[in-house]
């Protein structure tokens, strides 16, 4: 029913795109479609086509919006003849449908970017749906001078629209990681004579799967220095805080189908079961860390010095303060998968030699022996990374001596205990950042309401009390979709 939304047939090849820049266009102004056309039938009577209007759609009624008067026979009366041809109401509606569904794609849109621009945030990341690719490169040109840029990834086919803002907790186990394979990255450059080829393990770098588009956490690429150059994406790294461990399998697949050449990818998945909440209206934390007349927002030392027991600093135990969990990783899980020597990555294989999985925390005998395995895993990959410096080095000189590059051994360039250490304070940075964002954005709402008569009711609950918020904004909600509706009527 719809007119088909133009796209880059361009973006449907595996390509590298820098999320820093982007094939941007303007954001899309719908004009009203006008038509008006006859027909003749067999007979020889020209017969009116179905007509769409070019007049505004304004907020009447949807008799008056649609042509359909509003007479008597509404009410069970014997019918009167319509003013207006059955086509033109025919078209009108249509005229209303397209006016509708335009004005949902931009609210998304707008959606997306208060989302990504949000000061005070509770959530990390959201999914959006009915995003045109129009409004995704809209997006994109939006966020493209944004200091803390958010991560996205697209589908061209659902048209839904992922984005996952920066959190301490995310970051700090991407950081561990990306050191450790930058170490290694420059110890096999070192054993490299000549310029040969370049190497870069970017943050922000855009894959093109396909249909859909995504933004790894690191991406190691390695590009051999010949005419034209030859890039391969040798690893690629995703931490998911939070977030579907389907969807990021799902990721994986296109990639792989992309890019065979992948030599192993590392994923990360931290889960906080059950999900982070707000305390609750009126509960003990609400009524004890509430904004109140004389008081003001704790520090993160302050705050922390309340967490309840156990507080240890070697592992990422709960933030609990005043009876309530601002933080909580329950599992963090770890799989490593490496290609065959003569077949691409298999995402969905249970072949031990290609793939191994473990559980990083909570820290028991089991998991700890799941995590041997997954350490070895990582090794083959680096190895897997070691080939494909070698085979650009060949691509750029055929005659380039490689013999101390396919000697280099490895050991896991990164500690897993530094990982969880750094999980530990990031939670505390978490935890802090959750606990002013409730703060900020229920002291707002306060604020909101001074100037606002209140009733007798009302006056009985003191001024910073959450009941007195939610009474007058709705009130003052009533009274703003009253007066709207007197100027729609009014216009009519």
């Amino acid at each position: 029913m719809f007119p088909p939304v133009p796209i880059n047939s361009s973006r449907y090849s595996p390509v590298l795109r820098n999320s820093s820049r982007s094939n941007s266009v303007e954001p899309f102004r719908g004009k009203r479609p006008s038509t008006k056309s006859t027909t003749t039938t067999s007979s020889g009577r020209s017969q009116a086509a179905i007509k769409v209007t070019a007049q505004p759609i304004t907020s009447e009624p949807l008799g008056e919006a649609t042509g359909i008067l509003n007479t008597p026979h509404t009410a069970g009366n014997p019918s009167v003849p319509l003013t207006h041809h059955p086509t033109e109401v025919l078209g009108n509606l249509l005229h209303l449908i397209l006016i509708t569904s335009a004005d949902h794609l931009q609210v998304q849109c707008d959606q997306v970017l208060d989302f990504i621009l949000r000061q005070i945030r509770e959530k990390y990341s959201k999914v959006f749906s009915r995003v045109t690719p129009r409004h995704y490169n809209s997006i994109l040109h939006a966020i493209e001078k944004l200091a803390g840029k958010a991560r996205l990834s697209y589908d061209y086919e659902t048209l839904q629209l992922e984005v996952e803002m920066p959190s301490c907790v995310h970051d700090s186990v991407v950081n561990v990681i990306r050191r450790g394979l930058e170490s290694v990255d420059r110890m096999l450059q070192n054993l490299i004579t000549g310029r040969l080829i370049h190497t870069e393990l970017h943050p922000s770098l855009t894959l093109n799967t396909g249909k859909k588009e995504f933004v790894p956490d690191c991406v190691h690429v390695i590009t051999a220095r010949c005419n034209p150059p030859v890039r391969k994406v040798s690893s690629l790294i995703e931490v998911a805080f939070s977030q579907s461990e389907a969807a990021l399998l799902d990721r994986f697949r296109n990639a792989v189908n992309a890019y065979p050449e992948l030599g192993w990818i590392l994923m990360v998945v931290i889960n906080e079961i059950p999900p982070y909440q707000s305390p609750e209206r009126l509960s003990h934390t609400w009524r004890e860390l509430r904004p109140k007349p004389n008081g003001n927002l704790f520090s993160e030392t302050s705050f922390l010095s309340l967490r309840a027991e156990p507080r240890s600093l070697d592992e990422p135990t709960p933030v609990v303060v005043e009876n309530h969990s601002w933080c909580t990783i329950s599992s963090i899980q770890v799989q490593v998968w490496i290609r065959g020597r003569k077949s691409p990555i298999n995402i969905d294989t249970k072949d031990n030699r290609l793939t191994a999985r473990g559980n990083l925390y909570p820290a028991n005998a089991d998991n700890a022996a799941s995590m041997d395995n997954v350490t070895l895993m990582i090794i083959q990959g680096l190895s897997r990374t070691r080939d494909c410096f070698v085979d650009q080095c060949r691509r750029a000189d055929p005659n380039a001596n490689v013999s101390a590059l396919r000697a280099a051994q490895f050991d896991l360039p990164f500690k897993w205990a530094d990982v969880l250490d750094g999980l530990t304070y990031a939670m505390h940075a978490t935890a802090h950042d959750r606990y002013r964002s409730w703060y900020y954005n229920l002291r707002n709402g306060i604020e909101a309401t001074i100037g606002v008569k209140r009733t007798a009711e009302e006056a009985e609950i003191e001024p910073n009390d959450e009941r007195l918020v939610m009474n007058v904004r709705a009130r003052t909600q009533s009274r703003i979709n009253t007066r709207s509706a007197a100027r729609s009527a009014s216009y009519g």
